[in-house]
């Protein structure tokens, strides 16, 4: 894993650090091609579900920027402890009140998730950040 010094380069943006437009516009396709077959809950799951990716990169950027700015390692480490948890809290409530409006929207929002997790690790893999080992072979 190769560790970058953001602090000194120019300023990356929210959208473009996470590839935002590429996975807006493939979630924006899957979405029409859903709402054109009739499957209009299944859109409405997928566009749930594109809410929930982008308010979960934004916890996760805005906590990066507060473990930065620690003052010392026990507070970047609870610090980091409480903004995993809360994450994760955020996602397992937001996704049970989704499967309460039905399952299909569920597993559309699960797949809204799913979608923008594999679209930036490919990206980054074409990008040649991260390397395409597998550990585990």
């Amino acid at each position: 894993m190769r560790i970058v010094d953001v602090s000194r380069g120019p300023e990356v943006g929210f959208v473009s650090l996470f590839r935002l437009p590429s996975y807006l516009f493939i979630t924006s396709v899957a979405g029409i091609v859903l709402g054109s077959l009739g499957l209009g809950m299944a859109a409405v799951g997928l566009l749930i579900g594109v809410f929930l990716y982008i308010a979960n990169l934004f916890f996760l950027y805005e906590g990066s920027k507060s473990l930065l700015s620690a003052a010392s390692r026990r507070n970047a480490r609870m610090s980091a402890t409480m903004a995993s948890i809360g994450r994760k809290f955020f996602l397992a409530v937001a996704l049970a009140f989704v499967l309460r409006i039905g399952f299909v929207p569920f597993v559309a929002a699960c797949g809204g998730l799913l979608a923008g997790q594999v679209n930036l690790h490919l990206v980054l893999i074409l990008e040649g950040r991260i390397g395409r080992k597998c550990s585990g072979l």
